[in-house]
């Protein structure tokens, strides 16, 4: 039995303003045996004990909407439609192992993947998942839906030739991509429900799909028991999303007061997503964003960011995502997302909320992570100081002490000479 023994920490449970001082966590094959206060308990033998005295103890954070699979090597920037047309499947792959260590060093432990068709997503979270490659928890859509010119579509060189369902129009077609996902492996459902900001070609303002198409997609996943996230800036592609049943709303950009009222009735949740607009705008071209979809990232990020705080004022449900993106927004980063909405107004309680019990109730894993109890999944991050009352600690040089996943030690997920090559 693999036993270790945290000490001495101040615990937030992933939930609320409390925290407790002087704690004691006793994790035993993965998981959380016991919690208590002070000394009462004593470590069993074999136990490796770790003194956290000055760490606060938080649960494994989650980032509910990630590119996994794109370029890690951030001294080689590699425009983002280049890439995904001609980089290989196996070394997309292997890009996506070194930003998910990237992440789980950061104390991100749990990952909802947007993945790219070829890009190995699906079986990079299987090895993962079966304990043969170190790497944070995965959910996975194998590639988005999208219709023929819409966002999706568009992400690629027009002369780039598409396979069969790269896109699929109408109810027949809709119906059979999902089937296909399902088939795949895919854990959850992506698909566009409106132009994008990076997408060539295309305006945000447009919607993708009909009502009908959405409504074909959202039962065939919840069929399945698979939950649905809609891509969608545009105000007619939120509405008809929200209209069609979709489980969260990535993005969100142009949502109106009608949309508000919508999700808080559904119980609908928003993954803002304000982290790639952030980087994309303070990096400009050097982060690989081409200059159409720079200007239109200027020109929505203002409007988007009102939107976004309309909407959390209205106590709509928000759960992290940050559209990391290789050099478009790079994994590590990730809580520069919980940054922003603590400048946008939120709480740093709050903020912590959406990458713990909030994404984990949008994944639908509440039961597996999100808080810190007993008989629960040991995801644990370490942090030197109180997030609580500082955000900027995690990502803070040292901020992070040690990150726990499912009980084993993840603080140095990659060798020392690899760490710095293409800026690990």
């Amino acid at each position: 039995m693999t036993r270790i023994f945290l000490k001495n920490l101040n615990l937030w449970r992933g939930e609320g303003d409390r925290i407790d001082e002087n704690v004691t966590i006793l994790i035993e094959n993965g998981r959380i045996a016991q919690i208590d206060p002070g000394d009462t308990l004593s470590a069993p033998g074999s136990s490796k004990i770790v003194d956290c005295h000055g760490a606060t103890a938080i649960p494994g954070l989650s980032d509910i909407h990630v590119h996994l699979t794109t370029n890690s090597d951030l001294g080689r920037v590699v425009d983002n439609a280049t890439y995904r047309a001609l980089v290989s499947g196996a070394e997309k792959q292997l890009h996506g192992l070194r930003n998910g260590l990237r992440a789980l060093a950061a104390g991100f432990t749990t990952l909802r993947v947007m993945g790219h068709r070829d890009g190995g997503d699906v079986e990079l979270g299987n090895f993962i998942s079966r304990g043969l490659l170190p790497g944070p928890r995965l959910s996975v859509a194998p590639w988005v839906i999208s219709m023929t010119a819409g966002r999706g579509d568009l992400f690629y060189p027009r002369a780039w030739p598409r396979q069969e369902l790269d896109t699929a129009d109408g109810i027949d077609e809709c119906r059979r991509v999902v089937r296909t996902h399902r088939k795949l492996g895919g854990d959850f459902i992506k698909f566009t429900a409106s132009a994008g900001l990076l997408s060539a070609g295309d305006k945000a303002h447009w919607p993708n799909y009909s009502v009908e198409e959405m409504k074909i997609i959202v039962a065939e996943a919840h069929d399945a028991d698979m939950r649905v996230a809609a891509h969608a800036h545009a105000t007619e592609g939120i509405r008809r999303a929200l209209a069609a049943g979709v489980d969260t709303i990535e993005h969100g950009s142009f949502l109106d007061d009608d949309c508000i009222e919508t999700m808080l009735n559904q119980g609908t949740y928003l993954v803002p997503t304000m982290s790639i607009s952030d980087f994309i705008i303070r990096n400009g071209e050097k982060s690989g964003a081409r200059p159409e979809g720079i200007e239109k990232m200027k020109l929505a990020r203002e409007i988007k960011m009102r939107n976004i705080q309309r909407a959390m004022e209205a106590g709509v449900k928000v759960a992290m995502g940050t559209d990391a993106s290789g050099n478009l927004c790079p994994f590590g980063q990730n809580a520069r997302e919980l940054e922003i909405y603590v400048e946008m107004g939120m709480t740093p309680v709050r903020a912590l909320e959406t990458a713990t019990v909030r994404a984990a109730e949008a994944l639908g894993r509440a039961e597996v992570t999100g808080r810190i109890e007993r008989g629960g999944v040991a995801d644990i991050v370490l942090v030197n100081g109180n997030p609580l009352e500082d955000i900027y600690v995690l990502r803070r040089e040292g901020g992070i002490r040690a990150v726990f996943k499912d009980g084993q030690d993840m603080t140095n997920p990659w060798p020392e000479p690899f760490r710095s090559a293409g800026g690990f």
